[in-house]
């Protein structure tokens, strides 16, 4: 007859959490690493600054990891070992780079049904805007206008707010001709551009994450 002691039976439990404590931060970081991404694809919206979506992604990383200092600290356990600490670091470099660079161009790159509207009004030589009142192009909901402009070798139609202050432009041919000029704009992917109309733009800057393009 086997009897195990208390020493043995304390080393089998202790080997049995440390799967746990090895998973249980890593699946609460990638969580964590979701949850930043889907604010983003939230908040995020074409022509407005891109400062406060990234704010929000530094806080929520900052606030997992003083809470999972504060927790260590309180069980007493070590917070901060090299694999997790990489892994936390990675991840909430990668949620700052999809805040950046992919949300937008993604808006609109899911759906191809943006760009044969596009095409579309092209094809009919449309002129001038006009009013939406039912449902959104990417991050831009309705009622928003569609204004196309064509010139030779090149057109472009804008998805833009009522007011014609921001949006997205899918832009055909060279853009040489001066598309965007005295505006704030910034290079989504392919043919895709997000623009943000302000006269004191000159003066005032650009929101983050867009370049002013001086008229010709």
């Amino acid at each position: 007859m086997v009897v195990d002691s208390p020493i043995l039976e304390d080393q089998r439990t202790r080997s049995g959490e440390r799967p746990k404590q090895k998973i249980l931060p890593i699946v609460a970081t990638i969580g964590v690493c979701l949850v930043a991404g889907a604010c983003s694809w939230l908040i995020v919206k074409p022509g407005e600054s891109l400062s406060w979506p990234i704010a929000l992604d530094v806080i929520i990383f900052a606030f997992f990891g003083a809470s999972c200092r504060l927790v260590s600290a309180l069980r007493g356990t070590r917070f901060g070992r090299i694999g997790i600490s990489s892994m936390f670091l990675g991840l909430g470099a990668v949620s700052l780079l999809w805040t950046y660079f992919g949300v937008l161009p993604a808006s609109v790159s899911f759906d191809s049904g943006y760009a044969s509207v596009a095409r579309h009004e092209v094809a009919q030589m449309a002129k001038g805007c006009r009013l939406v009142k039912q449902g959104s192009i990417g991050m831009l909901q309705a009622p928003y206008k569609i204004c196309t402009y064509v010139i030779p070798k090149s057109s472009m139609v804008e998805f833009a707010t009522n007011g014609l202050d921001r949006g997205y432009a899918y832009v055909s041919g060279a853009i040489s001709g001066g598309w965007f000029a005295d505006e704030c704009a910034r290079h989504l992917s392919g043919p895709w551009w997000a623009f943000a109309s302000d006269q004191q733009a000159p003066i005032t800057g650009c929101p983050f994450g867009y370049t002013f393009r001086p008229g010709g």
